[in-house]
Protein backbone atom coordinates (compact mmCIF):
# COMPACT_ATOMS: atom_id res chain seq x y z
CA UNK A 1 0.00 0.00 0.00
CA UNK A 2 1.47 3.65 -1.06
CA UNK A 3 1.94 5.63 2.20
CA UNK A 4 0.07 8.61 0.42
CA UNK A 5 -3.17 6.50 0.46
CA UNK A 6 -2.93 6.47 4.07
CA UNK A 7 -4.31 9.66 4.97
CA UNK A 8 -7.03 9.57 2.55
CA UNK A 9 -8.25 6.47 4.64
CA UNK A 10 -7.32 8.25 7.83
CA UNK A 11 -10.10 10.53 6.46
CA UNK A 12 -12.54 8.28 5.27
CA UNK A 13 -12.52 6.56 9.09
CA UNK A 14 -12.81 10.08 11.22
CA UNK A 15 -15.79 10.60 8.36
CA UNK A 16 -17.33 7.45 8.70
CA UNK A 17 -16.68 7.95 12.96
CA UNK A 18 -18.59 11.18 12.01
CA UNK A 19 -21.70 10.28 10.23
CA UNK A 20 -22.12 7.32 13.16
CA UNK A 21 -23.16 10.65 15.70
CA UNK A 22 -26.08 10.34 16.79
CA UNK A 23 -28.52 13.18 15.57
CA UNK A 24 -30.54 15.36 17.88
CA UNK A 25 -34.30 15.38 16.02
CA UNK A 26 -36.26 16.84 19.24
CA UNK A 27 -35.78 18.19 22.42
CA UNK A 28 -37.77 19.83 25.13
CA UNK A 29 -39.62 16.81 26.02
CA UNK A 30 -41.20 16.68 29.85
CA UNK A 31 -39.53 14.06 31.91
CA UNK A 32 -39.72 11.58 29.34
CA UNK A 33 -39.61 7.83 30.36
CA UNK A 34 -39.69 5.38 27.42
CA UNK A 35 -39.91 5.44 23.36
CA UNK A 36 -41.56 3.35 20.80
CA UNK A 37 -41.72 3.59 17.30
CA UNK A 38 -45.62 3.57 15.65
CA UNK A 39 -46.59 2.13 12.52
CA UNK A 40 -45.72 4.73 9.85
CA UNK A 41 -42.20 5.47 11.69
CA UNK A 42 -43.09 7.97 14.06
CA UNK A 43 -42.21 7.79 17.74
CA UNK A 44 -44.72 7.47 20.98
CA UNK A 45 -42.81 8.89 24.32
CA UNK A 46 -44.31 8.64 27.94
CA UNK A 47 -43.61 11.95 29.80
CA UNK A 48 -43.94 12.37 33.47
CA UNK A 49 -44.25 15.24 35.61
CA UNK A 50 -43.76 15.62 39.74
CA UNK A 51 -47.27 18.00 38.86
CA UNK A 52 -50.41 15.76 40.03
CA UNK A 53 -51.67 13.84 37.29
CA UNK A 54 -49.84 15.99 34.33
CA UNK A 55 -48.47 12.61 32.52
CA UNK A 56 -48.83 12.51 28.72
CA UNK A 57 -47.81 10.20 26.19
CA UNK A 58 -47.10 12.35 23.04
CA UNK A 59 -46.21 11.57 19.43
CA UNK A 60 -43.19 12.80 17.56
CA UNK A 61 -42.46 13.04 14.18
CA UNK A 62 -38.70 12.13 12.31
CA UNK A 63 -38.79 16.01 11.65
CA UNK A 64 -39.11 16.41 15.52
CA UNK A 65 -42.64 17.65 16.16
CA UNK A 66 -44.58 17.00 19.10
CA UNK A 67 -48.07 16.45 19.58
CA UNK A 68 -49.88 15.54 22.75
CA UNK A 69 -51.63 12.04 22.12
CA UNK A 70 -52.83 11.40 25.55
CA UNK A 71 -52.73 14.06 28.59
CA UNK A 72 -54.26 14.13 32.10
CA UNK A 73 -52.57 10.53 33.05
CA UNK A 74 -51.54 9.61 36.88
CA UNK A 75 -48.24 11.75 38.32
CA UNK A 76 -46.80 12.73 40.84
CA UNK A 77 -43.14 13.16 43.19
CA UNK A 78 -42.17 9.82 43.85
CA UNK A 79 -40.12 8.98 47.12
CA UNK A 80 -36.75 10.73 45.94
CA UNK A 81 -38.21 13.83 44.94
CA UNK A 82 -38.53 13.36 40.85
CA UNK A 83 -41.50 12.69 38.73
CA UNK A 84 -43.56 9.36 38.51
CA UNK A 85 -46.23 8.58 35.98
CA UNK A 86 -46.42 6.80 32.60
CA UNK A 87 -43.91 4.60 31.63
CA UNK A 88 -43.59 1.65 29.25
CA UNK A 89 -45.59 1.12 26.12
CA UNK A 90 -46.84 -1.66 24.09
CA UNK A 91 -48.55 -1.16 20.64
CA UNK A 92 -50.92 -3.28 18.59
CA UNK A 93 -52.84 -2.02 16.16
CA UNK A 94 -54.92 0.63 17.41
CA UNK A 95 -54.64 -0.69 20.71
CA UNK A 96 -51.97 1.32 23.10
CA UNK A 97 -51.06 -0.53 26.74
CA UNK A 98 -49.31 2.24 29.29
CA UNK A 99 -47.77 1.21 32.27
CA UNK A 100 -48.30 3.69 35.24
CA UNK A 101 -45.36 3.69 37.97
CA UNK A 102 -45.31 4.31 41.42
CA UNK A 103 -46.38 8.27 41.41
CA UNK A 104 -46.62 9.75 44.77
CA UNK A 105 -47.70 6.32 46.38
CA UNK A 106 -44.07 5.92 48.69
CA UNK A 107 -43.09 8.07 51.16
CA UNK A 108 -39.67 7.93 53.45
CA UNK A 109 -39.87 7.51 57.62
CA UNK A 110 -38.39 10.33 59.09
CA UNK A 111 -35.46 9.51 60.74
CA UNK A 112 -34.83 6.37 59.34
CA UNK A 113 -34.11 4.95 56.18
CA UNK A 114 -37.60 2.81 55.95
CA UNK A 115 -40.76 4.09 53.74
CA UNK A 116 -44.52 3.81 53.98
CA UNK A 117 -47.18 4.41 52.31
CA UNK A 118 -47.60 7.97 51.67
CA UNK A 119 -49.99 9.22 54.82
CA UNK A 120 -51.39 12.02 52.70
CA UNK A 121 -52.97 9.42 49.53
CA UNK A 122 -52.48 9.24 46.07
CA UNK A 123 -52.84 11.55 43.56
CA UNK A 124 -54.38 9.26 41.89
CA UNK A 125 -55.83 5.68 42.43
CA UNK A 126 -54.33 4.37 39.09
CA UNK A 127 -50.94 4.03 40.14
CA UNK A 128 -49.38 0.52 39.75
CA UNK A 129 -50.87 -0.89 36.54
CA UNK A 130 -51.53 -1.22 33.44
CA UNK A 131 -53.73 1.26 31.33
CA UNK A 132 -55.60 -0.05 28.14
CA UNK A 133 -56.77 2.52 25.29
CA UNK A 134 -58.58 1.79 21.88
CA UNK A 135 -58.47 4.54 19.73
CA UNK A 136 -61.16 4.70 17.17
CA UNK A 137 -58.15 6.17 14.55
CA UNK A 138 -54.40 4.95 14.04
CA UNK A 139 -52.63 6.82 16.81
CA UNK A 140 -50.05 8.39 13.92
CA UNK A 141 -53.25 10.42 12.45
CA UNK A 142 -53.57 11.91 16.14
CA UNK A 143 -54.43 15.97 15.76
CA UNK A 144 -55.42 16.35 18.92
CA UNK A 145 -54.43 15.16 22.34
CA UNK A 146 -57.29 13.60 24.77
CA UNK A 147 -57.22 14.70 28.08
CA UNK A 148 -58.37 12.51 30.62
CA UNK A 149 -59.87 14.08 34.32
CA UNK A 150 -59.82 12.80 37.87
CA UNK A 151 -63.18 11.47 37.45
CA UNK A 152 -61.95 9.54 34.29
CA UNK A 153 -59.57 8.02 36.74
CA UNK A 154 -62.01 6.94 39.28
CA UNK A 155 -63.90 5.41 37.01
CA UNK A 156 -61.54 3.06 35.18
CA UNK A 157 -60.43 2.03 39.08
CA UNK A 158 -63.68 1.78 39.72
CA UNK A 159 -63.81 -1.10 37.05
CA UNK A 160 -65.60 0.91 34.15
CA UNK A 161 -64.74 1.93 30.74
CA UNK A 162 -64.40 5.44 29.54
CA UNK A 163 -64.56 7.18 26.00
CA UNK A 164 -62.65 10.51 25.48
CA UNK A 165 -63.25 12.54 22.61
CA UNK A 166 -60.66 14.86 21.43
CA UNK A 167 -60.85 18.15 18.95
CA UNK A 168 -60.27 16.25 15.93
CA UNK A 169 -63.33 14.55 16.21
CA UNK A 170 -61.85 10.98 17.03
CA UNK A 171 -62.33 8.92 20.35
CA UNK A 172 -60.31 6.55 22.64
CA UNK A 173 -61.67 3.82 24.80
CA UNK A 174 -59.62 3.90 28.61
CA UNK A 175 -60.15 0.76 30.87
CA UNK A 176 -58.00 -0.99 32.99
CA UNK A 177 -56.01 -4.16 32.01
CA UNK A 178 -54.01 -4.89 35.48
CA UNK A 179 -53.38 -3.29 38.86
CA UNK A 180 -50.03 -4.41 40.38
CA UNK A 181 -49.77 -4.69 44.05
CA UNK A 182 -48.67 -0.92 45.41
CA UNK A 183 -46.34 -2.73 48.05
CA UNK A 184 -45.13 -6.43 49.72
CA UNK A 185 -44.58 -6.59 53.08
CA UNK A 186 -41.02 -8.16 53.30
CA UNK A 187 -38.49 -9.12 55.97
CA UNK A 188 -36.11 -6.72 57.38
CA UNK A 189 -35.73 -3.51 58.19
CA UNK A 190 -37.52 -1.75 55.23
CA UNK A 191 -40.71 -3.36 55.76
CA UNK A 192 -42.13 -2.80 52.09
CA UNK A 193 -41.29 -3.54 48.75
CA UNK A 194 -43.13 -0.79 46.61
CA UNK A 195 -44.10 -1.65 42.77
CA UNK A 196 -42.87 0.39 39.94
CA UNK A 197 -43.73 -1.27 36.68
CA UNK A 198 -41.38 -0.14 34.03
CA UNK A 199 -40.69 -2.03 31.27
CA UNK A 200 -43.50 -3.67 28.70
CA UNK A 201 -43.42 -6.25 25.95
CA UNK A 202 -45.83 -7.73 24.00
CA UNK A 203 -45.98 -10.96 21.83
CA UNK A 204 -46.48 -10.73 18.51
CA UNK A 205 -49.71 -12.26 18.11
CA UNK A 206 -50.81 -9.79 21.11
CA UNK A 207 -51.97 -12.27 23.87
CA UNK A 208 -49.50 -12.13 26.78
CA UNK A 209 -47.93 -8.93 27.98
CA UNK A 210 -44.72 -8.85 29.90
CA UNK A 211 -44.20 -6.34 32.78
CA UNK A 212 -40.92 -5.70 34.54
CA UNK A 213 -40.85 -4.34 37.69
CA UNK A 214 -38.26 -1.91 38.97
CA UNK A 215 -39.25 -1.42 42.15
CA UNK A 216 -40.50 -5.10 43.02
CA UNK A 217 -37.11 -6.85 41.09
CA UNK A 218 -40.15 -9.03 39.38
CA UNK A 219 -41.53 -10.11 35.80
CA UNK A 220 -44.97 -10.71 35.23
CA UNK A 221 -46.63 -12.13 32.30
CA UNK A 222 -50.48 -10.30 31.22
CA UNK A 223 -53.09 -12.53 29.53
CA UNK A 224 -54.27 -9.10 27.73
CA UNK A 225 -57.84 -11.12 26.88
CA UNK A 226 -58.62 -11.32 30.48
CA UNK A 227 -56.15 -9.02 32.45
CA UNK A 228 -55.42 -11.97 34.45
CA UNK A 229 -51.78 -11.81 35.71
CA UNK A 230 -48.77 -13.76 37.14
CA UNK A 231 -45.09 -13.47 38.52
CA UNK A 232 -42.98 -15.16 35.80
CA UNK A 233 -39.42 -14.85 37.57
CA UNK A 234 -38.47 -12.93 40.66
CA UNK A 235 -34.85 -11.09 40.80
CA UNK A 236 -32.48 -12.19 43.57
CA UNK A 237 -30.10 -8.94 44.85
CA UNK A 238 -27.06 -9.01 43.93
CA UNK A 239 -23.87 -9.09 46.02
CA UNK A 240 -22.06 -5.77 45.94
CA UNK A 241 -18.47 -5.61 44.71
CA UNK A 242 -18.05 -1.93 46.25
CA UNK A 243 -16.54 -1.18 49.47
CA UNK A 244 -19.28 1.29 49.89
CA UNK A 245 -22.81 0.53 50.53
CA UNK A 246 -24.74 -2.79 51.41
CA UNK A 247 -23.56 -6.05 51.03
CA UNK A 248 -25.59 -6.62 48.34
CA UNK A 249 -27.94 -4.40 45.72
CA UNK A 250 -31.32 -4.82 44.66
CA UNK A 251 -31.63 -5.89 40.92
CA UNK A 252 -33.89 -3.12 39.05
CA UNK A 253 -35.00 -4.82 36.01
CA UNK A 254 -35.24 -1.74 33.25
CA UNK A 255 -36.45 -2.92 30.14
CA UNK A 256 -38.04 -6.38 28.87
CA UNK A 257 -37.33 -7.79 25.02
CA UNK A 258 -39.48 -10.85 23.61
CA UNK A 259 -36.05 -13.14 22.37
CA UNK A 260 -37.53 -16.15 20.43
CA UNK A 261 -38.91 -18.22 23.30
CA UNK A 262 -37.28 -16.29 26.21
CA UNK A 263 -37.39 -12.44 27.32
CA UNK A 264 -33.89 -10.49 27.32
CA UNK A 265 -34.28 -8.30 30.94
CA UNK A 266 -32.04 -5.59 31.68
CA UNK A 267 -30.56 -4.76 35.36
CA UNK A 268 -29.71 -1.03 36.25
CA UNK A 269 -28.54 -2.36 39.88
CA UNK A 270 -28.97 -0.42 43.31
CA UNK A 271 -27.00 1.93 45.10
CA UNK A 272 -23.59 2.43 45.24
CA UNK A 273 -23.91 1.11 41.04
CA UNK A 274 -20.78 -0.66 41.05
CA UNK A 275 -18.93 -0.79 37.66
CA UNK A 276 -19.21 -4.67 36.15
CA UNK A 277 -22.47 -5.20 38.30
CA UNK A 278 -25.41 -4.70 35.97
CA UNK A 279 -25.81 -7.08 33.18
CA UNK A 280 -28.82 -8.84 30.77
CA UNK A 281 -30.40 -12.15 31.89
CA UNK A 282 -32.24 -14.18 29.20
CA UNK A 283 -35.49 -15.33 31.23
CA UNK A 284 -37.28 -19.00 30.17
CA UNK A 285 -40.89 -19.11 30.52
CA UNK A 286 -40.96 -21.34 33.26
CA UNK A 287 -38.69 -18.42 34.71
CA UNK A 288 -35.46 -19.90 34.97
CA UNK A 289 -32.79 -16.83 33.95
CA UNK A 290 -29.50 -17.84 32.28
CA UNK A 291 -26.62 -15.32 31.97
CA UNK A 292 -26.74 -13.71 28.78
CA UNK A 293 -24.76 -10.26 28.97
CA UNK A 294 -22.70 -9.50 31.93
CA UNK A 295 -19.89 -6.54 32.85
CA UNK A 296 -22.04 -3.74 32.38
CA UNK A 297 -22.90 -0.89 34.60
CA UNK A 298 -26.45 0.89 35.51
CA UNK A 299 -27.85 -0.92 31.91
CA UNK A 300 -31.46 0.93 31.29
CA UNK A 301 -32.20 -0.82 27.80
CA UNK A 302 -31.37 -3.75 25.82
CA UNK A 303 -32.07 -4.15 22.18
CA UNK A 304 -31.85 -7.00 19.51
CA UNK A 305 -31.72 -6.31 15.87
CA UNK A 306 -31.45 -8.78 12.71
CA UNK A 307 -29.33 -7.59 9.83
CA UNK A 308 -30.29 -8.15 6.08
CA UNK A 309 -27.29 -10.61 6.38
CA UNK A 310 -29.52 -12.48 9.09
CA UNK A 311 -26.61 -11.79 12.00
CA UNK A 312 -28.26 -10.78 14.58
CA UNK A 313 -26.62 -7.48 16.81
CA UNK A 314 -27.42 -6.74 20.47
CA UNK A 315 -27.89 -2.87 21.88
CA UNK A 316 -27.51 -2.25 25.18
CA UNK A 317 -28.09 1.17 26.71
CA UNK A 318 -25.57 2.42 30.27
CA UNK A 319 -26.98 5.46 31.75
CA UNK A 320 -23.43 6.37 32.60
CA UNK A 321 -20.72 4.83 31.71
CA UNK A 322 -19.49 4.27 35.44
CA UNK A 323 -22.03 5.58 36.97
CA UNK A 324 -20.34 4.60 40.93
CA UNK A 325 -17.94 7.26 40.06
CA UNK A 326 -17.56 11.12 41.04
CA UNK A 327 -18.58 12.78 38.85
CA UNK A 328 -20.42 9.82 36.83
CA UNK A 329 -19.29 9.79 33.62
CA UNK A 330 -21.74 10.26 30.37
CA UNK A 331 -23.59 7.58 29.10
CA UNK A 332 -23.10 5.10 25.84
CA UNK A 333 -24.86 2.83 23.23
CA UNK A 334 -22.82 -0.51 23.20
CA UNK A 335 -23.13 -2.91 20.32
CA UNK A 336 -22.38 -6.42 20.72
CA UNK A 337 -21.82 -8.20 17.19
CA UNK A 338 -19.21 -10.67 19.09
CA UNK A 339 -18.86 -11.39 22.96
CA UNK A 340 -16.88 -7.97 22.93
CA UNK A 341 -18.73 -4.39 22.97
CA UNK A 342 -17.89 -1.65 20.59
CA UNK A 343 -19.12 1.69 21.58
CA UNK A 344 -21.41 2.43 19.07
CA UNK A 345 -22.03 5.86 20.43
CA UNK A 346 -20.87 7.42 23.34
CA UNK A 347 -21.25 11.19 25.42
CA UNK A 348 -25.11 10.32 25.69
CA UNK A 349 -26.55 12.57 29.06
CA UNK A 350 -28.80 10.35 30.86
CA UNK A 351 -30.17 7.86 28.13
CA UNK A 352 -33.42 5.64 29.43
CA UNK A 353 -34.61 4.17 26.60
CA UNK A 354 -34.06 3.25 22.56
CA UNK A 355 -36.57 2.16 19.33
CA UNK A 356 -35.42 0.69 16.63
CA UNK A 357 -37.22 1.10 13.08
CA UNK A 358 -35.79 -1.84 11.28
CA UNK A 359 -37.48 0.10 7.34
CA UNK A 360 -34.57 2.78 7.52
CA UNK A 361 -32.10 0.89 9.94
CA UNK A 362 -32.61 3.77 12.42
CA UNK A 363 -31.48 3.65 15.98
CA UNK A 364 -33.51 6.30 18.20
CA UNK A 365 -32.05 7.01 21.65
CA UNK A 366 -34.27 8.87 24.51
CA UNK A 367 -32.71 10.61 27.54
CA UNK A 368 -34.09 11.25 30.00
CA UNK A 369 -33.16 15.30 30.24
CA UNK A 370 -35.75 15.44 26.99
CA UNK A 371 -34.01 14.98 24.16
CA UNK A 372 -34.30 12.15 20.93
CA UNK A 373 -31.38 11.13 19.04
CA UNK A 374 -31.25 9.25 16.00
CA UNK A 375 -28.19 7.21 15.04
CA UNK A 376 -28.20 5.60 11.47
CA UNK A 377 -27.14 1.96 11.77
CA UNK A 378 -25.15 0.37 8.69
Amino acid sequence: MSTKSIPILLLLAALQLQAQQPQVIATGLQGPQKIIITPAGNLLVTETSTAINAGRVSLVTRAGARTSVLEGLPSGTEVTGGGSGPTAMALRDRTLYVAIGSGDTERTIAGTPNTQFNPAGYASPLFDSILEFHFSRDVDATTAPFRLTPQHHQTVNDGGEVEVANDGGATVKVSLLARFPIAEPIAGPRFFRFSNPWGLALSDDGRDLYVSDASADALSRIDTATGRWRRVARFSQIPNTSPVGPPVVDAVPTSVRIYGNQLLVSFLTGFPFASGNARVLAVNPDGRTEPFIFGLTSATDVLVRTRTTGQRQFFVLEFSANQSATPAPPGRLLRYDTADPQVAAGGLITPVSMAYDPATQELYILELRGQILRLQLN
